[in-house]
């Protein structure tokens, strides 16, 4: 073989191994440029999903805040918002769980959480509504609330208004005496008793009286307890005389003696007589009537 023969066979082995050496480096950077491009959407892929998960984290701190602000107006609106919230973060976890385990695309990733803010919005937009409405509804009852007090103060300011027209009836309704006359009485010589002012001579204490005319009075029996206080502010009391007790303003007080008239609103006209008592001494004497728990009337005598 020739010279020229084995030069040609050189070259012809050389060009090969060059573009065999060619074809490598092609098959290399085809290689390089496809992991590049995997390596590019799978960064990508990464801050996309980043950026998603930070959105669903911002959208679930929005809700709570949100919540929290409308919680505890009334057991109806927080039952509602409890059940809401529930619903909600249970979707937040579900979407969570899918982006970390990359079973969502990102346009996926980004309708899911589209809708989830969907859903926030609405929700909060209910939960504004009812809270106007119980704020209406804590209005309304606060003015009920109000009227109701005021028709409870007039109530009352009438009730006090009845018992006093009822005190000024019943005070209207008492019988008083037009007149009243103490006379101390002795025996004569001549005649009828005679006045005195003299403890030694004294045989009795007749007590006259006229009874006032009061339309407003009841009609019918009447009972006067005559009550005469000695000068040492006791009661002169004769149990054998007819002296006793009866009740007056919650108490119990002694009377002298006591008489019933027949009351017919016609100026009655009566009298009794209280005989000189043991121990009765000289002084000032003051004579007080009372009948149907109110006081009639009082005189004053002197005997020496």
């Amino acid at each position: 073989m020739t010279l020229e023969v084995k030069d040609q066979r050189s070259r012809r082995l050389l060009f090969a191994m060059i573009f065999g050496l060619l074809l490598l480096n092609v098959g290399l950077i085809y290689k390089l440029i496809t992991k590049s491009d995997q390596l590019n959407e799978t960064t990508t892929e990464l801050q996309s999903t980043s950026a998603d998960l930070e959105e669903l984290q911002l959208l679930e701190a929005e809700l709570r805040v949100n919540l929290a602000e409308k919680t505890g107006q009334n057991a109806q609106l927080d039952s509602i918002i409890g059940i809401r919230d529930a619903e909600l973060q249970a979707k937040v976890a579900e979407i969570r769980k899918m982006l970390k385990s990359g079973k969502l695309t990102a346009a996926k990733a980004k309708s899911e959480i589209a809708n989830l803010r969907g859903e926030i919005e609405a929700l909060t937009a209910e939960i504004e509504r009812l809270s106007k409405e119980n704020q209406y509804l804590k209005d309304e009852n606060y003015v009920i609330q109000k009227q109701v007090e005021a028709e409870q103060e007039k109530v009352a300011e009438m009730v006090v208004v009845n018992t006093e027209l009822t005190k000024q009836v019943a005070v209207g309704s008492r019988i008083f005496f037009k007149a009243l006359d103490v006379l101390p009485l002795r025996d004569a010589v001549f005649g009828d008793f005679k006045t005195t002012d003299k403890i030694s001579k004294l045989e009795k204490i007749d007590v006259k009286y006229v009874i006032a005319n009061n339309d407003l009075a009841s009609k019918g029996e009447k009972m006067l307890y005559f009550q005469v206080i000695t000068p040492n502010k006791s009661t002169l009391h004769n149990s054998s005389a007819g002296s006793g007790t009866f009740n007056f303003e919650g108490s119990e007080r002694m009377y002298t003696v006591k008489k019933g008239v027949n009351f017919q609103n016609s100026n009655e006209k009566g009298s009794v007589s209280i005989p000189k008592t043991d121990g009765m001494s000289a002084g000032k004497y003051i004579l007080n009537v009372f009948s149907d728990d109110h006081k009639m009337g009082s005189s004053e005598f002197t005997l020496k």
